[in-house]
């Protein structure tokens, strides 16, 4: 009697070991302040990130970005990325061009993957314009693993045109991404 309860103790305790597991992977919708700032007319803006479980599974979750800038817009997008993982280095690009309110700027804010040293924007009348994405505070991306792989952008632009084009590249100059067709909403 006792050589049978040995196995099935060992399958109750493996039992146990892998429901903890699947509960680990489980994460509950929340969000952190990734930056902030004010645009140079005054106008305020901010960045959160935020996780939770993508649909029924603890298998992906679905992370996002939310942009709020005063005076133009509050816009965000999400996408599905591994349980305890971050965006991979396929992420291009998620961005958006709005014009203030009082038209004094534009602002092109987005998100790329952190590989992404440089975004190079083509606007309508054909002038460029470069632009560094951030990462999140160090403090942050040691502490919150699905932020360690996203860079943000939130840059302010004379209104002389709209994006039409952007290029993402790495610190050692290679092309990354491109879309010569933008279309941001």
């Amino acid at each position: 009697m006792r050589r049978r309860s040995i196995p099935v103790f060992f399958a109750a305790v493996a039992l146990l070991v892998l429901t903890a597991t699947a509960d680990a992977a489980c994460i509950k919708r929340h969000q952190v302040r990734v930056a902030s700032g004010t645009s140079p007319s005054g106008w305020k803006w901010t960045v959160d990130g935020s996780i939770g479980s993508n649909g029924g599974s603890c298998h992906e979750w679905l992370f996002g970005m939310g942009f709020d800038l005063e005076g133009a817009a509050n816009w965000g997008w999400a996408t599905g990325i591994p349980a305890g993982g971050h965006l991979g280095r396929r992420f291009g690009i998620e961005a958006s061009d709005f014009l203030l309110e009082d038209g004094s700027y534009r602002v092109f804010s987005g998100t790329v993957n952190g590989e992404v040293a440089k975004v190079l924007v083509t606007l309508s009348d054909n002038k460029h314009v470069a632009i560094y994405p951030k990462s999140p505070p160090e403090r942050l991306r040691r502490k919150v693993i699905w932020l360690r792989n996203a860079r943000y952008f939130v840059a302010y632009y004379l209104p002389e045109g709209f994006v039409t084009g952007v290029a993402t590249f790495s610190a050692s100059g290679v092309l990354l991404y491109r879309d010569k067709s933008f279309e941001g909403f």
